[in-house]
C-alpha cells in the first residue's frame, strides 16, 4: 500500500513538473513573440518614416529642378536668393502641413523615449552645456524658416545615435523644449516634435554647482 502510495505521488509530482515546464515554455513563447512583434512594428514606424521622408526629398527635388540654375561660380547673394526661392517653392507646395505630417506618431514616441533615456544619464553641467545656444521662443511653425541670427546647436552625438536616421541634409534641432526637422537647403522648418526636452530655461545662467537642472 505505501508503495503504491508512494508511485501515485511521483506521479503527480511528474505531472506537476511537465505542466509547469510546460506553462513556462508557453510565456517564454509569448514573451519571443510579443518581443518580435514590437520589433516588427518598431521597424515598420521607421520604414513609414523614411517612405514620408523620401516623399518629401522627391518634392523638394521636383522644385528645385523648375528654379534657374546657377552657375559654378555663383556668389553668396545668388546662393541666399537660390535657397529663398526654394523655400517659397516648398511653402506653397506644403502650405496645409501640421506637426506628424512627416514624423508619425509611433516614431514620435522612438525619438520621445531616446530624448528621456539620454538626459537621464547627464549631469547638471553636461545639460547646461547642452542648452547654452539653444533658440528660446515661441512654438515653431512648419514652413517658418530657422529664426535668423539664432545658433544653430547640433544634438549631441550620443542622442544622434539613438535617433532615425535622417537622408540629403535634413537634420535635426533643438528649438526650446522642441525638436525641429529643418531642411538644411531650404533652411526651413519641415517638421517638430513639441515639448519633448526637458525644461531648460533656468540653465541659461551659469549652471548651479551640483544640482541638477529639472
Amino acid at each position: 500500500m505505501t508503495d503504491t502510495i508512494y508511485v501515485v505521488g511521483q506521479r503527480r509530482k511528474s505531472v506537476i513538473i511537465a505542466a509547469t515546464s510546460v506553462f513556462v515554455v508557453a510565456i517564454s513563447v509569448g514573451l519571443g513573440a510579443a518581443s518580435a512583434q514590437a520589433i516588427n512594428q518598431s521597424a515598420a514606424a521607421l520604414a513609414e518614416f523614411q517612405d514620408r521622408l523620401q516623399a518629401y526629398l522627391t518634392l523638394r527635388a521636383d522644385l528645385a529642378s523648375k528654379l534657374e540654375p546657377l552657375s559654378s561660380t555663383a556668389d553668396s547673394a545668388k546662393l541666399t536668393a537660390q535657397q529663398e526661392a526654394l523655400a517659397a517653392a516648398l511653402r506653397t507646395a506644403r502650405k496645409g502641413a501640421k506637426p506628424g505630417d512627416l514624423i508619425p506618431p509611433s516614431v514620435e514616441r522612438q525619438i520621445r523615449d531616446a530624448v528621456v533615456a539620454d538626459f537621464a544619464r547627464r549631469t547638471a553641467k553636461e545639460k547646461h552645456g547642452i542648452f547654452e545656444e539653444v533658440p528660446e521662443g515661441v512654438r515653431p511653425v512648419i514652413n517658418n524658416a530657422y529664426p535668423a541670427g539664432a545658433a544653430l546647436p547640433t544634438v549631441p552625438p550620443l542622442l544622434l545615435t539613438a535617433l532615425p536616421i535622417l537622408p540629403d541634409n535634413l537634420q535635426y534641432r533643438f528649438f526650446g523644449r522642441h525638436i525641429v526637422l529643418i531642411d538644411g537647403d531650404a533652411h526651413i522648418i519641415v517638421d517638430y516634435i513639441q515639448n519633448v526636452l526637458p525644461p531648460h530655461r533656468q540653465t541659461q545662467g551659469p549652471a548651479p554647482a551640483g544640482e541638477e537642472h529639472r
